[in-house]
C-alpha cells in the first residue's frame, strides 16, 4: 500500500506559456535543467531591482498554478515585493506512489537531493539564478518553502545548498533522507511517515565538507495529520538541531492563538509550529487584515502560515 503525500488544493486553470515583466507564467530555457522540471514565476509589480526570491514547492499531485494564491504567498509577494519561483514536477519523472501520476519531488533519490547531483535540486538553483540574472533579484535574499512532499523538497534545498538560502519554512513535510527509494518513501508506517523513529541520512551528507553557516528553519505540522505523523516535526527538529549543534529543548514556548503552539530554539535557528486541530492541510487565515491570507475552504483556518514565515524570513512586517 502507498502513503498519499498531500495534494495542496489548486485551481485547474491552464498555465500560460510565458511570464511578462510582472505577473504569473511559465519560464522556459532557464538553464540546462538536469532534473527535467517546469518553472513558474510570479513577479509582482512591486518587485524592483534587488528584490528577494521565495522558492515555493507544491505537494505531491499538485501544480504551480494558483499555489501561491490558495496558500497566501502571493499576497505577501505583492505587499513586500518579492518574486515567487514555483518548480513543478513532471509526471514522467516519477512512478505511481498511489497516484497516477503522483508528481512528488524526488526527495528519495541522491542525484536529486545532493549538492553534487545532476538532478532536481540543481534545476531549482538554475531557476533562482535565472531570476537573479533576468529580474535583478538579490542573490543573497533567497528563501525556500513547501507543503508536504514540497516540504521534503524544502529540506533537500536547505541541506544541499545551505549557502544559497537565507532561511526555509517546511509545512507538514518529512526529514531529509528519510527514504532511499520511491517505494519506501510512500510506505504506510514507513520511514517517512514519522510514525516511528527510524534512521535518516545525516543532513551533512547532502553537501560533504561544507563548514559555512546554515540557514535557520521553521517547521509546521498539524496535530491531527493522518498522512504524515505529527512526530515528523520532532524528527525534523532533531535533524536540524544536530546539524546546528544546539539543544532540542526550546528556549521559548508560546500560544499565539488558541490551539497553536510556537516553540523557538537556541539563537532562533529553529522555530516550530504545531496546530492541534489541523490535519494534512495548509494553515491559512482568510480575511483582509495584514495577518490574514489564503483561500477559504482550501486549508485549515486558524493562522496564516506565510505571514509567520515571512516574519521568520525577515522580509515581512517585522523585518
Amino acid at each position: 500500500m502507498s502513503l498519499l503525500l498531500a495534494v495542496t488544493p489548486v485551481s485547474l486553470v491552464a498555465p500560460v506559456a510565458s511570464v511578462s515583466a510582472s505577473g504569473f507564467g511559465e519560464v522556459v530555457g532557464f538553464g540546462s535543467n538536469p532534473g527535467n522540471q517546469r518553472m513558474f514565476l510570479y513577479t509582482p509589480a512591486t518587485a524592483g531591482p534587488g528584490a528577494a526570491v521565495v522558492v515555493l514547492f507544491h505537494g505531491c499531485g499538485g501544480q504551480a498554478v494558483n499555489l501561491d494564491v490558495s496558500t497566501g504567498w502571493r499576497k505577501y509577494a505583492d505587499l513586500y515585493g518579492f518574486h515567487i519561483v514555483m518548480p513543478e514536477q513532471k509526471p514522467e519523472n516519477v512512478g505511481s506512489g498511489g497516484l497516477v501520476p503522483h508528481k512528488c519531488f524526488s526527495a528519495w533519490n541522491d542525484p536529486d537531493r545532493t549538492r553534487a547531483g545532476e538532478g532536481e535540486a540543481k534545476s531549482v538553483i538554475q531557476m533562482v539564478d535565472h531570476v537573479v540574472g533576468t529580474q535583478q533579484a538579490d542573490r543573497d535574499e533567497v528563501f525556500v518553502t513547501g507543503y508536504s512532499g514540497g516540504g521534503a523538497a524544502t529540506n533537500v534545498m536547505l541541506a544541499a545548498y545551505p549557502d544559497r538560502f537565507r532561511a526555509g519554512a517546511v509545512f507538514f513535510g518529512m526529514p531529509y533522507g528519510c527514504a532511499s527509494s520511491e517505494t519506501l518513501y510512500f510506505l504506510i508506517g514507513g520511514p517517512c511517515s514519522g510514525s516511528r523513529a527510524t534512521a535518516t541520512k545525516d543532513i551533512r551528507t547532502a553537501y560533504p565538507g561544507y563548514a559555512g553557516p546554515r540557514p535557520p528553519v521553521q517547521i509546521w505540522h498539524g496535530g491531527q495529520d493522518r498522512l504524515i505523523s505529527p512526530r515528523s516535526l520532532d524528527r525534523q527538529r532533531d535533524q536540524w538541531a544536530d546539524v546546528f549543534g544546539i539543544s532540542r529543548v526550546p528556549v521559548s514556548t508560546t500560544t499565539p492563538v488558541a490551539n497553536v503552539t510556537r516553540k523557538t530554539y537556541e539563537s532562533a535557528r529553529i522555530e516550530t509550529w504545531e496546530l492541534a486541530g489541523m490535519g494534512h492541510e495548509q494553515p491559512i487565515n482568510p480575511g483582509t487584515g495584514l495577518e490574514n491570507c489564503g483561500t477559504a475552504g482550501q486549508g485549515f483556518a486558524a493562522i496564516c502560515g506565510p505571514f509567520e514565515a515571512t516574519k521568520f524570513f525577515k522580509i515581512g512586517a517585522d523585518a
